[in-house]
């Protein structure tokens, strides 16, 4: 995959992006100063609160693919909302049910539904997504681990196919392995959050996994089983971050960098989650914190410049932005 940066005409430097990601992740100027198109300030706020990690990966894209791929997660971001922050519950089943109507081309037009129409991303991935949500209305048990890959295909597997459309990835299998890397995002957000998830009467984790007697009530009576869960969990979302990343050589331009270091600050949660054993199932929640970023992103970055073909570090400009 070649990735021939250009910032303004001035060839790409690696060493200029590991001191931009510095400042970065310690909350500074977010990227080098670029001309042309802006994203909207909406994603960004949404971004900010939602999804540091994206935004500081998000920034090795081109303005274009930024504005899309920001757009993209604050649509998404708003659908998950629905399901979690909404306080009536009937209220946000009929919204969502308008927005899968819409999409489905059974119903009148909404505003989320639109947005997902102008990013001209997989109605039917956006779609599943919804439904996805839909079912987080209300207690929620998993049965197995079927049921659960089935879940995190609906609400993150479906994300990785829409970024496909948005950052210009048409090769079959790389969208494939986007599916793949999507499940291991989303598992490894089901792993930081179960304590959070189980004071909203939901449980994740595969009933089959565990012991008769737990439940999201009993969850802190009980953390020593529900972290041996958890390591399962994590091993399972392992297998489909080893998948999810045999499709970065088919990726397009600077996604080629951004989704691999979106990738490894999101892995990363996971590897927290371990280091801090059972006790994090009942404390506040894990983050990755500003000078892990910035390890992780030189990491990523220098692994990139030496496995990436020689354009990597060539001038000119990238297809596509």
């Amino acid at each position: 995959m070649y990735l021939a940066e250009q910032i303004d005409d001035v060839p790409f430097a690696p060493y200029a992006w590991l001191t931009w990601a510095a400042e970065a992740a310690r909350g500074r100027p977010a990227a080098p100063a670029q001309q042309g198109v802006q994203t909207d300030s909406g994603d960004l706020a949404v971004l900010s609160r939602h999804g540091r990690s994206f935004r500081l990966a998000g920034r090795l894209l081109g303005p274009e693919s930024f504005a899309r791929a920001a757009s993209l997660y604050a649509t998404c971001r708003t659908i998950d909302d629905l399901a979690d922050e909404a306080p009536d519950q009937a209220a946000a089943a009929i919204a969502l049910r308008a927005i899968s109507d819409d999409l489905a081309g059974s119903g009148p037009a909404t505003g989320l539904g639109s947005r997902f129409r102008s990013l001209g991303v997989d109605r039917q991935a956006a779609g599943s997504l919804v439904d996805t949500m839909l079912s987080d209305l209300g207690p929620v048990r998993i049965a197995d681990e079927a049921g659960l890959l089935r879940y995190a295909h609906g609400a993150a597997g479906t994300v990785g196919l829409m970024m496909c459309d948005v950052l210009g990835v048409t090769d079959p299998a790389a969208r494939r392995h986007a599916i793949d890397l999507g499940i291991a995002m989303q598992l490894t957000n089901i792993a930081r959050d179960v304590g959070e998830d189980a004071r909203r009467d939901r449980l994740y984790l595969p009933r089959d996994w565990l012991p008769d007697r737990l439940s999201p009530a009993s969850l802190p009576a009980h953390t020593g089983a529900a972290f041996q869960a958890v390591r399962r969990l994590l091993a399972l979302a392992d297998l489909y971050y080893r998948s999810g990343a045999r499709g970065y050589r088919a990726l397009p331009g600077r996604s080629a960098l951004a989704i691999p270091v979106a990738a490894r600050l999101y892995r990363q949660i996971g590897r927290q989650v371990l280091a801090a054993g059972p006790g994090y199932l009942v404390g506040p929640r894990l983050v990755v914190g500003p000078a892990t970023r910035v390890a992780l992103v030189a990491s990523c970055v220098g692994h990139q410049l030496l496995v990436a073909p020689a354009a990597l570090v060539m001038t000119g400009r990238p297809a596509p932005n």
